[in-house]
C-alpha cells in the first residue's frame, strides 16, 4: 500500500468498545427451582411468551404487586396452547407462526422476554414434520431458522431468557445422576450465559434455598461454575460485565 493512501474497509464496520449492557442466556433445572423468578428480577417491562399451561402462577405476582419489598414490574404475557395429543400439524403450524410475530413485535417494545423454550422447540418440530425427528440432516432449515430468533434478540439488544427443562441423562443406556437439559441443542452454544437452577432443602431461612449455578459465560470465564444463593439478574449482569453497575441493569 501506498502512503497516504486512503483504505476501503468495504462492508467492514467499526467495532464498539463499548458492548451492550444486556444478556442472552438460558435458564435450566429441575421443576419449581426459581427459573421463571429469576427471570422476573430482569427489568422491564418483561414480555412473557409460555406454552406451559399455569407455569408462572403464584410467582409472578408478587412482582406485579411489588409484595415484600420485591421492586414492582410491568409484565405482559401470552399464552400458548398446543397439545400434540389431539392438534395436528396444521395447529402447530398456525401457532408457530403467531409466535413468532408476537416474538418480533416484543423486540420491538420489550427490554427483556421469557420463553418457555423447551416447549417451543416442540412445537416448532411437529410445525415443521408433524413428527419428532431423529435424522440429522433434516434439521438444517430449522436450526437455522431458530438461531435466527434468538440472533434478533441480540440485534434488538434485548434480554432474552431461554427457559428450559430438563431430563435425566443415559449414558451407554444406563441412567447418571446428571441432569440434561432439553430443548434446541444448540442453545447453549448461542447463548452468552448458561445458568442451572437448584434448590437446597437444607437451609432454616426459606429464601436461601435457591442456588444458581453459572454453568459457563462467554465473556467471563472466571465466573465459570460459582455457585450463588439467591443470585438477582442485576447481580449477574454485574458478574459477565464487571465493569458494569447496578444502574446498566435495570
Amino acid at each position: 500500500m501506498k502512503k497516504n493512501q486512503t483504505v476501503s474497509y468495504g462492508n467492514f464496520q467499526i467495532i464498539d468498545m463499548n458492548p451492550p449492557y444486556r444478556l442472552i442466556f438460558r435458564s435450566y433445572g429441575w421443576d419449581k427451582v426459581g427459573k421463571n423468578h429469576f427471570g422476573f428480577t430482569m427489568p422491564g417491562p418483561i414480555l412473557g411468551m409460555y406454552l406451559d399451561p399455569a407455569g408462572t402462577e403464584g410467582v409472578v405476582q408478587k412482582f406485579l404487586n411489588g409484595a415484600n419489598g420485591t421492586p414492582k414490574k410491568e409484565i405482559r404475557q401470552i399464552q400458548y396452547r398446543f397439545n400434540k395429543k389431539w392438534d395436528d400439524q396444521d395447529k402447530a403450524k398456525e401457532v408457530r407462526d403467531q409466535w413468532i410475530e408476537d416474538y418480533q413485535h416484543g423486540l420491538t417494545i420489550a427490554k427483556s422476554i421469557q420463553i418457555d423454550e423447551s416447549e417451543l422447540w416442540e412445537l416448532c418440530r411437529f410445525a415443521e414434520w408433524g413428527r419428532e425427528s431423529n435424522k440429522g440432516q433434516e434439521y438444517g432449515p430449522l436450526n437455522g431458522m431458530y438461531r435466527g430468533l434468538i440472533q434478533d434478540a441480540f440485534d434488538a439488544s434485548v434480554n432474552l431468557q431461554l427457559v428450559q427443562k430438563v431430563k435425566v441423562k443415559w449414558v451407554k443406556g444406563e441412567s447418571t445422576d446428571q441432569m440434561e437439559p432439553m430443548g434446541f441443542k444448540q442453545a447453549g452454544n448461542i447463548v452468552q450465559v448458561s445458568l442451572e437452577h437448584r434448590y437446597d432443602p437444607e437451609p432454616e431461612v426459606t429464601t436461601d434455598r435457591f442456588k444458581c449455578v453459572i454453568v459457563n459465560c462467554r465473556q467471563n470465564t472466571e465466573i465459570w461454575g460459582q455457585e450463588f444463593t439467591n443470585l438477582s439478574f442485576g447481580e449477574l449482569g454485574q458478574l459477565v460485565y464487571p465493569e458494569s453497575s447496578e444502574g446498566d441493569w435495570q
